[in-house]
């Protein structure tokens, strides 16, 4: 199993008319969350992910992976996919929902272990950037409203 070093987390560039705030803490080898929603997150909430690795003896990355994940259709799937997994262990630390609509409330990730996550094969040692925006969708994917964006950077061992 590889372990993962979290050498830094930002969540800093969140909409204040999804959120009234936005915190991201990284302690003990934990991470921690907190947000307040304050308007509905509804089907048409996608996630565009990023995945970069640093370029040996440079401070540049190399996007080795893109994906849009489509929030609502991948937590309502039976399938069990990567991204399925990942979310399956937020909620064990969190009181994420599980299903869309996502009601205005406070959530939290508290005290999560990040080494639980399921580390691809095809992910070898190295230091990584893993970027994501989330966006609501709306009338029919024509309006596209910003939620949060998100940038870890981490040290795969």
């Amino acid at each position: 199993m590889n372990k993962i070093i979290m050498l830094e987390c930002q969540c800093g560039n969140f909409s204040r008319s999804y959120f009234s705030n936005f915190t991201v803490l990284l302690k003990n080898s934990r991470l921690n969350m907190d947000f307040f929603l304050i308007r509905d997150l509804v089907p048409g909430v996608k996630m565009d992910m990023e995945f970069l690795i640093a370029m040996k003896n440079s401070n540049k990355y190399q996007k080795i992976f893109q994906y849009t994940l489509d929030m609502c259709n991948m937590l309502a799937q039976r399938r069990n996919n990567i991204f399925k997994r990942w979310f399956a262990t937020f909620f064990e630390a969190s009181n994420f929902n599980r299903y869309c609509p996502v009601k205005p409330n406070f959530y939290y990730l508290k005290n999560y272990n990040y080494n639980n996550l399921y580390i691809p094969k095809f992910l070898y040692a190295g230091k990584y950037r893993v970027k994501f925006d989330m966006n609501q969708l709306r009338n029919n994917e024509r309006i596209k409203e910003f939620v949060v964006s998100c940038a870890f950077e981490i040290d795969l061992k």
